[in-house]
């Protein structure tokens, strides 16, 4: 029986700018090919009218997308959670309607989300399958508790069922509904697409493998590309591949791009690549499809650093990547992370000396290491004492190496900061978030961190 269903992104995150909410948009493509009416609503866009849509629409079901925890910044952390609690309290005071909750944030702390949010049910992972599943099972009114990802409250307690990856025939093209998509164009310049799931990599303190899986599953180039051309038919100028590292297989990346030239879609767009295992040919191959910038998850500029942070590259393979961008006439920007495990005063200053031999960048210094359980680094800081055994998690946590101190830190990145303007450390300043601003009225594309150091 076809329900009414509201689907809701609790993200209201605007730094350094709003997202769309993809996985939201996937889940309710899923739901309208097993033939119910979805609606969806977004914080981000308009968050006092929440109340209002629940009320018009009047639906059967609501489902509610958590992406984010935290914002990841050790000072001044936005505890993005509480958001979804208060929301879903507030929604209880409207309607009767079950309570689901999904999203990468909810899939790592699944039981404690439930329990203080006061939703009926979960979906832990992957939701193409298992909300069709759990919303066909409560319309017939029999048992769901095989549902895989479900988690539900029994005489128990909160219960937590095993996770199961979507059939490929599962994820079909998200929905975009027109103004949803005009919002994000206009505040972001940008929409996105997934290219693939999963991830290889052993990164000690990346919670990517716990929501996605370790095995790389990529979408086929055509589909990839049909995406890709609705996105451009919306009026998009600009898309940004968000998945974890694009650059996964060098066969991957060159069937979508050779897809993209194909068929001449003719857009700018950005992505996360892995500064490893890339040629000149290769970046070429993606300049020519529209490449433009490219988010380099560095994390470290020493050596020693990396090798504890389970990067399994060095710094000279951060050199040659940027070098090969710098070729292709690429944009491209590093991410670090300062004071995770193995990193000193000593690293840092190693780390900042090679910075300057990367030309034409810039540098997002991001302090300590945001923990989640089940990841190497959580391991580590229980092994170290850093973390009290059974300490929840869900508040934020930073693991800071025991040799090291986070005002010592940041007195360092501002002293490199005010060595190399294209250190950016912190909030944009005022100045440049104003230039930003202005270009993005005057239509550039893209993130444009690559005018912050100018």
């Amino acid at each position: 029986m076809p329900s009414k269903i509201l689907l809701i992104s609790v993200n209201r995150c605007a730094t350094p700018y709003v997202v769309f909410p993809l996985g939201l948009a996937h889940v309710a493509a899923a739901l309208v090919r097993a033939g119910h009416t979805v609606e969806m609503a977004d914080c981000a866009r308009d968050a006092a009218a929440i109340e209002e849509k629940v009320r018009a629409f009047s639906p059967d079901y609501i489902g509610l997308s958590l992406r984010n925890i935290d914002d990841n910044q050790i000072r001044n952390t936005r505890f993005l959670a509480n958001d979804l609690c208060v929301l879903t309290k507030k929604i209880r005071t409207l309607t009767t309607a079950p309570l689901i909750i999904g999203g990468s944030g909810f899939s790592l702390f699944p039981e404690s989300l439930l329990m203080e949010s006061g939703a009926d049910f979960g979906i832990k992972g992957e939701a193409e399958e298992s909300l069709p599943r759990l919303i066909a099972a409560l319309e017939r009114n029999i048992d769901s508790r095989g549902v895989p990802g479900l988690v539900y409250r029994d005489t128990s307690g909160i219960v937590r069922n095993e996770t199961k990856q979507c059939a490929d025939s599962s994820i079909v093209l998200p929905l975009l509904p027109p103004e949803l998509a005009q919002f994000y164009i206009r505040e972001s310049s940008m929409l996105n697409v997934q290219t693939q799931r999963g991830c290889a990599y052993t990164c000690c303190y990346c919670a990517y493998p716990l929501i996605e899986g370790t095995a790389v599953r990529p979408k086929d180039p055509a589909a990839c590309a049909d995406e890709i051309e609705r996105i451009r038919s919306s009026g998009a100028r600009y898309f940004f591949i968000v998945d974890s590292v694009f650059n996964s297989s060098p066969a991957h990346v060159t069937a979508v791009c050779e897809e993209i030239i194909r068929r001449g879609l003719a857009l700018s767009w950005g992505c996360f690549l892995r500064p490893q295992g890339l040629t000149q040919k290769l970046m070429n191959l993606m300049a020519r499809a529209g490449l433009s910038h490219i988010e380099f998850g560095s994390d470290s500029f020493s050596d020693s650093v990396l090798a504890e942070y389970g990067k399994n590259f060095s710094f000279e393979d951060v050199y040659n990547a940027s070098e090969l961008a710098r070729a292709a006439k690429v944009h491209y920007a590093h991410f670090l992370i300062v004071g995770g495990p193995g990193e000193t005063v000593a690293t840092m200053r190693e780390g900042f000396e090679n910075s300057k031999r990367l030309k034409k960048t810039v540098h997002f210094p991001f302090v300590g290491m945001r923990v989640y359980p089940g990841t190497p680094l959580f391991r580590r800081a229980l092994s170290e004492g850093v973390l009290a055994p059974g300490r929840d998690l869900l508040p934020p946590f930073f693991y800071i190496n025991p040799a090291l101190q986070k005002e010592r830190i940041f007195s360092l990145l501002g002293e490199f900061s005010k060595q190399s303007k294209n250190w950016i450390v912190g909030d944009i300043p005022e100045h440049n978030a104003t230039v930003v601003t202005n270009l993005r009225r005057m239509g550039v594309v893209g993130p444009l961190w690559e005018f912050l150091a100018r």
